[in-house]
């Protein structure tokens, strides 16, 4: 019996989970005052500990009707043991389940030994899976595998399968290898009980990327841990630990001691921060203390001493900024005043503060709260059981009952307490604001899951439930895995639909169809029917307080249709609580009764329990405590601000569930929630190599949070000076000194995007006072209305300068928009030149400071809803219509595309002809021309080139290297060569587009190189060359349209190309996209609108390059709609292999092998396989 201190492979993923040396050390050595009462794990936990019990018995239960499983039932296993029961079974595949082994005790000394460290002892090792392969030389090769219950792979899963795999190796000889990786098994997307696990949710790592450093923490960092004093050995106490057994005397410990982790939510990474920022006051520290103190206290000291701070903060800015993020103090400060953090003070004095930052994401008040509590089961991650209760001064709602059942019940309940607060708007004056309210982001979370899987799985026949999820998702949804559901509510309550007005924009049949999708009448005029348009946008904005000008209830970024209850009480106070809270700890802090509110394990218990009445009465004491929170929160809010600017600077809005159903058909609806939700927007894309995507909600939040903030991080300049500009006669360019911040100079300083805002920084605050709106006081920048004019070239005309004086007028006078023209170093000080625009009432005065801050800019946005809007009012409702539109077709059927029966005839001819052209060039080169030479298409070339030829959809993918660009334009030019052939007569028009205009001025010289081999070659035709005009679009709105009697080939960007189309209002015969691995397909229907019904499309590639940065997660569709062009035909391709094809655990993910089955299945997909790069160039240089 092993009597000694030891370690398992679960304590060292444990460790990691936590980022906590101390646990180790507790581990092996036992805690200092707990060895015999560690805290027992709650119903909770032990309900997430069954979910993977469960998931691993579904996994053996599957393996085993596969014919895959080989249990193992006996207890501790030596090697020869472990030989025998693999020898044993005849299958060269199989997986191994039930070993258990004491890790090699010698092998791993004589490892510590090589390390120069003292010996760990570690416990009984029991591998979940380790899959066996037989090697055809009689080798059995294994890896180690472990079943987890997660939704992704963790750090702390890879020290598990790292540390079984190490002892493994050194426990087994020949003939077992290990194949030098390693696994995770994860459960399906969903409940694991509803679908059969997979080999594809098998997450393979290879360990030679993880040896280096897991070996240094076992052989070193884990030893030295262990032989440590348990006061020197790290720790922090942080909202991690409440799964950690040890939890109650590290709790006591942070309190007694006042480190960092008696202050709440202060997460390892900030912990490090602060402590960095500790070390540095030390280190300044003039006269050393006769004592040590605390960290609280010495935090307390150093932001009291502002002459140390300032020299801090200039030493070392971005640490101090971020200390100072941390602890809720202002990144810029008076310095005449001192600065106490709120986090600090209420630790060290045991009270409550409030954090002075204003805050848009909670409302100061409502006619209607709405609490709701859901409990959530984390063994099937459903939810069981929830309650909501309404909060109101509403005569109507004031017997309001609460409402509680169980999970199934929730969508029905919630869309009949909807109707209520709707149909109340109808006859209150004015309409009553609602907020709905949850406590913790798990709850946000389920709700919005729960509504998203009742929309999947409920049928189209259960018409009333369709109705309430529908008015459920309206009201409460937002986000992009709504992309996944047939409902996609409006977004930004309209603001992102001004094109839909525009004057010119649409003809009369097109404005009529577009009024009956919004539910108007279509009878008028055209001008009628715009006007009705732009009124019921300008209706949505409004009630959704997106309007700014004059409006009284102008909403300040944006509140969520759901509020969580936590994240604005850590925003707005400080609570005297160690390491986290939840909501009892919350309540009891915040409310002086000290209300009796159970936990959330308290009401799973009662459910695990079947206590139902215990279960109804916890979640409504729970809403009750909830709404106290919430109450108690804006007092001590309104109380500590009394005199000065408010806080809480948003106020509820009208309960809403409005749908912009503009789009009909089901793709194109997704593309246009999508595109407002997420757009992959080109800053300065003349000169960048790879896009920029970012979210445009997500970017709007940024902003609009660093906005109400004051803009701590912007750069603050000093103004010098005014200079003449040498862009135009009347323009001025202004000079500053940077103060403090940092700036980069774009690469294209030549083009004015006029991107930032231009304030002044002497008061981050200006007062709104009018009797509708109420006074509350922010900064400048947060009035500005991004969207009205992200879209427009500034200086702005005027044409659009009705834009500008629709921002607020305080906007209006102080506030500059500006361009950066130049940054330069003059006297050891950086000079700033900016070009500015508004309003002739801001002055810049001399010696005064400004911050110059971001704004949002995207010109294309609309171009692109506009094009998808476009293309589906072109459908109509005649679903036989797909045929005329290419772009619907490319994303719903592409085969059906690809091998169109009206054109096999004209194929058919066509290829014909090319063996011809490919023999004559062949024959010329033989005869010693290198010039015909030039004009021969490698094999797989040739292939691409033939389905390009007699197809109207063709796919060319391959990496770099292997003349995609080549065959694209060789193709383009034989393609015009067989037409003069068979006098097919001329006025064919080609686009040529890419994301880069790299990539197109490759295209373009591969074009011109090519006609000058063709004319190279003595007494070859080439007359059908004079006919071919290949132009280069880099100003679409000013470039010729094409003439008769001429082909054109027209190379640009999709944006100039849309223009161009759009302004000469002309029909392609052919769209090719090179790198299309770059472009989204939102994007792609810029140039693809333009594309005849019968036209050709040429998509190039390399899908496994400089693929769209997705930064938001996007729910898994039949048609793959939110990456590139390349990614969606690439995964319908991948789509039509047999989905039962078994893949092993060491199967190849090269291209090579997809192309055997990928390319056999879809043959419009050709995969060039020639590399015309030398591997020796790179390896010994040019």
């Amino acid at each position: 019996m092993r009597t000694r201190p030891t370690l398992s492979a679960t304590n060292l993923a444990s460790a990691h989970h936590l980022g906590c040396d101390l646990y180790l050390h507790h581990a092996y050595h036992g805690a200092e005052t707990h060895r015999n009462r560690l805290s027992a794990p709650s119903a909770l936990s032990k309900a997430q500990f069954a979910r993977g019990n469960d998931w691993e018995l579904t996994l053996f239960r599957w393996l085993d009707e596969e014919g895959l499983l080989l249990t193992v039932h006996s207890s501790t296993l030596e090697a020869d043991d472990i030989y025998e029961i693999i020898q044993f079974d005849e299958r060269d595949h199989f997986f191994v389940a039930g070993l258990s082994f004491w890790p090699p005790k010698d092998a791993l000394a004589a490892e510590f030994l090589k390390a120069g460290t003292d010996p760990v002892a570690f416990g009984l090792a029991k591998p979940d899976l380790v899959e066996i392969r037989r090697g055809q030389d009689g080798t059995i090769i294994w890896t180690v595998i472990d079943a987890k219950a997660s939704q992704a792979m963790k750090t702390s899963h890879l020290v598990q399968i790292y540390f079984y795999t190490t002892c493994l190796s050194l426990l087994l000889s020949q003939p077992f290898r290990s194949s030098g990786k390693a696994a995770i098994w994860l459960p399906p997307p969903g409940h694991f009980l509803s679908f059969q696990p997979s080999l594809e949710h098998i997450k393979i790592v290879d360990l030679h990327l993880l040896s280096d450093s897991l070996k240094t923490f076992l052989y070193h960092r884990l030893p030295k841990i262990l032989s440590l004093p348990r006061d020197k050995v790290k720790w922090h106490f942080n909202p991690l630990c409440r799964t950690c057994p040890f939890e109650p005397e590290c709790r006591a410990r942070a309190i007694r001691e006042q480190t960092l982790g008696s202050m709440p939510n202060i997460s390892l990474y900030q912990a490090t921060v602060l402590e960095s920022v500790l070390v540095i006051s030390r280190d300044h520290q003039i006269e050393p203390r006769p004592e040590p103190i605390t960290d609280i206290e010495d935090l307390h000291i150093l932001f009291a001493d502002r002459p140390k701070l300032s020299v801090l903060e200039r030493a070392f800015p971005s640490t101090l900024r971020k200390s100072k993020r941390i602890l809720g103090l202002p990144n810029r400060s008076n310095d005449k005043h001192v600065s106490f953090s709120p986090n600090v003070e209420a630790t060290r004095t045991n009270s409550i503060k409030v954090t002075n930052r204003r805050n848009s994401t909670c409302p100061r008040s409502e006619d209607i709260a709405v609490v709701l509590s859901l409990i959530q089961d984390p063994a099937s991650r459903s939810l069981v059981h929830y309650a909501f209760s309404v909060f109101s001064t509403l005569p109507a709602l004031q017997s309001f009952k609460p409402v509680w059942g169980e999970g199934n019940d929730l969508v029905p309940a919630l869309a009949s307490l909807i109707r209520t607060i709707m149909n109340l708007r109808s006859v209150s004056d004015p309409a009553p604001r609602t907020q709905f309210y949850v406590f913790s982001f798990a709850e946000h979370s389920l709700l919005q899951r729960h509504l998203i899987e009742t929309a999947l799985t409920s049928g189209p026949l259960n018409v009333a439930l369709q109705a309430d999820i529908r008015l459920c998702i309206g009201a409460l949804s937002e986000g992009a895995s709504l992309l996944s559901t047939a409902f996609q509510p409006l977004v930004l309550s309209g603001a992102l639909l001004d094109f839909l007005g525009k004057k010119g924009a649409r003809k009369k049949a097109e404005l009529q169809m577009c009024l009956g999708r919004l539910g108007l009448s279509s009878e008028g005029t055209v001008e009628q029917l715009r006007l009705r348009i732009t009124e019921e946008i300008e209706r949505l904005k409004r009630d959704g307080g997106r309007l700014t000008a004059g409006s009284s209830r102008m909403e300040l970024g944006q509140l969520p249709r759901v509020v969580v209850v936590a994240r604005e009480v850590e925003r707005l106070l400080a609570l005297p609580i160690p390491g986290y809270w939840d909501l009892p700890e919350c309540a009891s802090s915040l409310l002086s009764q000290n209300p009796e509110c159970p936990s959330d394990d308290d009401i799973f218990f009662d459910h695990k329990e079947g206590r139902s009445i215990q279960v109804k009465i916890g979640l409504q004491k729970r809403n009750w405590c909830i709404h106290e929170v919430i109450r108690n929160l804006r007092v001590r809010v309104a109380s500590a601000t009394t005199g000065h600017p408010e806080l809480l600077v948003n106020e509820a809005r009208v309960l809403s569930a409005e749908f912009m159903d503009i789009c009909r058909q089901e793709h194109l609806r997704k593309l246009f929630f999508m595109q407002q939700v997420c757009r992959i927007y080109f800053r300065r894309v003349v000169y960048l190599p790879q896009k920029l995507q970012f979210e445009v909600l997500a970017k709007l939040t940024e902003l609009w949070r660093s906005r109400i903030d004051g803009c701590p991080d912007a750069p603050v300049l000093e103004y010098q000076i005014n200079k003449p500009s040498g862009t135009t006669a009347t323009s001025v360019e202004h000079c500053f000194r940077l103060v403090s911040g940092a700036l980069d100079m774009p690469s294209d300083k030549d083009r004015a995007f006029f991107d930032y805002l231009l304030a002044e920084d002497c008061d981050d605050t200006v007062v709104v006072d009018n009797d509708d709106f109420g006074q509350s006081s922010v900064p400048v920048e947060a009035l500005f209305d991004d969207l009205g004019v992200s879209g427009l070239v500034f200086p702005l005309n005027k044409y659009t300068c009705s834009k500008w004086n629709e921002q607020h007028p305080i906007v209006q006078k102080n506030l500059l928009v500006a361009d950066l023209r130049n940054i330069d170093i003059q006297d050891h000080a950086t000079i700033v030149t900016l070009q500015t625009w508004g309003s002739f009432s801001m002055k810049l005065v001399h010696g005064r400071r400004y911050r110059l801050s971001p704004r949002f800019v995207d010109f294309n946005l609309a171009k692109i809803l506009s094009t998808l809007l476009e293309l589906d009012l072109r459908l109509g409702s005649d679903i036989s219509a797909v045929p005329k539109v290419p772009f619907l077709q490319l994303i719903t059927n592409p085969r059906l595309l690809a091998f169109d029966k009206e054109a096999s005839d004209i194929s058919q001819t066509i290829l014909k002809t090319e063996p011809k052209i490919q023999s004559l060039f062949r024959e010329l080169h033989e005869l010693g021309s290198d010039a015909a030479g030039a004009l021969m298409l490698k094999s797989s070339q040739r292939r691409a080139s033939q389905r390009f030829l007699s197809q109207r959809l063709t796919v060319i993918w391959g990496p770099p290297g292997t003349g995609k660009t080549y065959t694209i334009a060789l193709s383009l030019l034989r393609l015009f060569d067989i037409q003069s052939r068979l006098q097919s007569g001329h006025g064919k028009v080609v686009f040529i587009t890419a994301m880069t205009h790299a990539a197109i001025d490759a295209c373009l010289t591969k074009l011109s190189q090519l006609i000058e081999h063709y004319r190279a070659i003595p007494n070859l035709s080439t007359t059908w060359l004079d006919k071919i005009k290949i132009e280069h679009v880099v100003k679409g709105n000013d470039h010729t349209g094409p003439a008769p009697g001429f082909d054109f080939v027209y190379a640009g960007t999709v944006y100039q190309l849309y223009n161009f189309s759009k302004r000469r209002s002309f029909e392609v015969d052919c769209v090719i996209i090179d790198e299309a691995g770059q472009l989204s397909l939102g994007l792609a229907a810029l140039v693809l609108r333009s594309l005849l019904p019968g036209g050709r499309i040429l998509i190039s590639g390399d899908h496994e390059q400089l693929a769209p940065i997705l930064t938001a997660q996007y729910p898994r569709l039949k048609s793959r709609l939110f990456g590139s062009i390349l990614d969606c035909l690439m995964d319908l391709s991948r789509s039509s292999q047999d989905e039962n094809d078994t893949r092993t655990l060491t199967r190849s993910s090269s291209p090579t092998e997809f192309s055997e089955t990928a390319s056999s299945q879809i043959s419009t997909i050709v995969q060039l396989t020639e590399n015309f790069r030398s591997v020796l160039r790179f390896v010994h240089g040019p």
